[in-house]
């Protein structure tokens, strides 16, 4: 009994891996409990991820889940801003940034250029709980998804012991990874020739994983706790759709009374090549006028489905699954229509900490640590100069569009007033470089000035009854 119960324990928490039809496994005996790594064994990790794949390929609510999440954490305008405090260091460490962010210099495949693997790190990271980059000796990046990270046939190496394929010291530090590289023999890939593993050491790579516990030596996917709610819901879709594709196929019926001599469908068949009782097929083509029998009538059937609850069933389960992952119903169905001012930006207000979340994560697990070692490389090769400061650097994160323009500009502009903001924090904000705007700005009423047009600068912006209480407080505090 024990036995059985320790076998079960594997997987535990994770609904969506079991057999059984409820799937309700809560796997939990009194006097034992799990290690992270028990919790997830290969073959749970391997079905977690499999059913996060394939939903990400055909459920079109998930993928957009995933898109839109990338779309706000990296965006289009994901930049790194060098702050040596030389002007001309900055430039110089900028220029051989972005050509080390262009595919050729990035991405060992040369496919992708920094940004794109920046993004597909955190799909993978939500899809498969992990990702590893192995750095090579010309600055590229070479990529293992989280199934080729694996342990071999010996479990033990010297003084170290791998788990599931992450070789650890007696401190549970990473020491190396074990991979393997996928080799094909089809067009469509996905088959192994061979099982060839490689040993890398921890210190030439970069592992962006999402952990939940101490002791976690692999991630979990970020949407495993949506998956057992989101599989029903998308299955009900499924079924709700057909059953309306069906409902709406049952066009008319022809009704009679029960008395009738010949059943339709029974009438004598008079060829003698074929059976003497022959199915009538009835159908109704376009434009068909019926020629009816006394008695008969002719209805049409009419849709049921989808059921009349169809929609709020709808909402809320889109709600359940926004809450595992802090998405508001806005963002999951990109739907406004009944959202005021107040509610949607309350609702993008906890999107927002969310998505700035997962920025610091991918700031810290991948940005930094990518830039830090492309400058070491620079600085190794002569082509930057040997100065501590060009480790400094600003991350530079896509901005989110305003909700109301005019009443959070007047917003910003209390807040420099006050002090508690500056100027370049708010163009930082809405995903500009401030250098860029003063330059743009000083070298605009420059040539105004050069050219005699005269801008009327004297007004300043109206003032609201707040903004003035505001400017009372103040002349008190100066008095």
């Amino acid at each position: 009994m024990l036995t059985t119960r320790i076998l079960a324990g594997e997987g535990v928490g994770y609904e969506i891996t079991s057999g059984n039809r409820t799937r309700r496994s809560y796997g939990f005996s009194p006097g034992f409990s799990s290690s992270a790594d028990k919790h997830l064994a290969s073959r749970t990790l391997g079905q977690l991820r499999e059913y996060c794949r394939m939903h990400d390929r055909q459920a079109s609510l998930f993928s957009g889940i995933l898109d839109r999440a990338l779309d706000n954490i990296f965006g289009s305008s994901f930049d790194f801003i060098p702050k040596t405090g030389d002007e001309g260091l900055d430039k110089q460490a900028k220029a051989y940034i972005d050509n080390r962010m262009l595919a050729p210099a990035c991405d060992a495949s040369g496919v992708m250029d920094f940004i794109d693997m920046a993004k597909l790190s955190i799909r993978s990271v939500w899809n498969d709980g992990d990702v590893l980059f192995a750095k090579r000796p010309d600055g590229s990046m070479l990529s293992f998804e989280a199934d080729q990270i694996e342990s071999p046939d010996t479990r033990t190496t010297g003084s170290s012991r791998i788990v599931q394929g992450v070789e650890l010291n007696d401190l549970n530090r990473p020491v190396a990874y074990w991979v393997r590289q996928r080799k094909t023999t089809s067009t469509y890939g996905g088959v192994d020739t061979a099982v060839n593993y490689k040993r890398i050491a921890a210190g030439n790579t970069f592992m962006p994983a999402y952990r939940k516990r101490f002791g976690q030596s692999r991630g979990v996917p970020y949407l495993a706790a949506i998956l057992g709610t989101f599989e029903r819901f998308n299955n009900y879709l499924d079924f709700e759709q057909f059953a309306a594709e069906q409902n709406s196929m049952f066009g008319w019926k022809i009704k009679r009374k029960p008395d009738d001599n010949v059943l339709a469908g029974n009438e004598t068949n008079t060829d003698s090549s074929t059976s003497d009782v022959w199915d009538k097929m009835q159908k109704m083509t376009h434009g068909l006028m019926l020629e009816l029998e006394p008695d008969e009538d002719v209805e049409m059937f009419g849709a049921t489905r989808p059921g009349d609850n169809f929609s709020e069933y709808v909402i809320m389960c889109c709600r359940l699954i926004g809450v595992g992952i802090g998405y508001p119903l806005e963002i999951m169905l990109l739907d406004y229509s009944k959202t005021n001012y107040s509610s949607g930006r309350m609702g993008l207000v906890e999107a927002k900490r969310m998505f700035k979340g997962w920025q610091r994560f991918a700031g810290a697990k991948l940005c930094l640590p990518w830039y830090n070692w492309q400058i070491a490389r620079g600085i190794a090769t002569g082509e930057l100069p040997a100065k501590p400061e060009l480790f400094q650097v600003r991350l530079q994160w896509p901005a989110w569009e305003m909700i109301d323009k005019k009443k959070e500009a007047e917003g910003d502009t209390i807040d420099v007033k006050n002090r508690v903001k500056s100027r370049s924090q708010c163009i930082r904000e809405r995903g500009e470089v401030p250098d860029e705007i003063f330059d743009e700005i000083a070298a605009e009423t420059k040539k105004l000035k050069e050219l005699g047009i005269i801008i009327d600068e004297s007004s300043e912006p109206a003032k609201d009854a707040t903004q003035g209480q505001i400017d009372d407080t103040l002349s008190d505090v100066g008095e």
